[in-house]
């Protein structure tokens, strides 16, 4: 009789992928030891979570179009990239003409450093960058004497 399960202990439930730490397709007690680990722990449940192999995020920091007057500058909005592992930036410019795209980053303090300035080779420009930072900015800098329009995006991967 001691043996005998009790009528709560006979339904194991169903699989839930967010309870299996270890991704090992089992629950067991070593999901059980990670929760006591981290029992009485806390953070900030605003930021960003990702789950690696599970997020990723596409984002058109200008919109569809943008437009670069001639001698000037477009300044995209700063991106949060905190909690992703790598960013890919794509810049398409309608020419070549003179244009430099510009990569800033900044920290948890507003403090910003520029990354690089690249000189396009073409009208298409791609580089991904791992992440070593919370938020960047991407800049756009036409010294032609015509305006420019293009698309700039930026990828995020967990």
């Amino acid at each position: 009789m001691a043996s005998t399960p009790l009528s709560g202990q006979q339904n194991r439930g169903s699989y839930d992928p967010w309870l299996d730490y270890n991704e090992d397709g089992i629950i067991d007690v070593g999901e059980l030891r990670s929760l006591g680990e981290a029992y009485g722990s806390s953070g900030d449940v605003l930021r960003n979570v990702t789950i690696a192999r599970h997020t990723t995020q596409y984002l058109r920091a200008g919109g569809t179009s943008i437009t670069i007057p001639s001698q000037g500058t477009w300044l995209s909005d700063i991106v949060t990239i905190d909690g992703y592992a790598k960013v890919t930036v794509l810049v398409w410019l309608s020419s070549r003409s003179s244009c430099f795209v510009s990569i800033h980053a900044f920290g948890s303090d507003d403090f910003s450093w520029l990354v690089e300035t690249v000189d396009p080779s073409s009208e298409s420009w791609v580089k991904t960058y791992d992440v070593m930072n919370q938020r960047m900015q991407i800049e756009v800098e036409n010294l032609g004497p015509s305006a420019v329009t293009g698309d700039v995006a930026v990828y995020l991967r967990a």
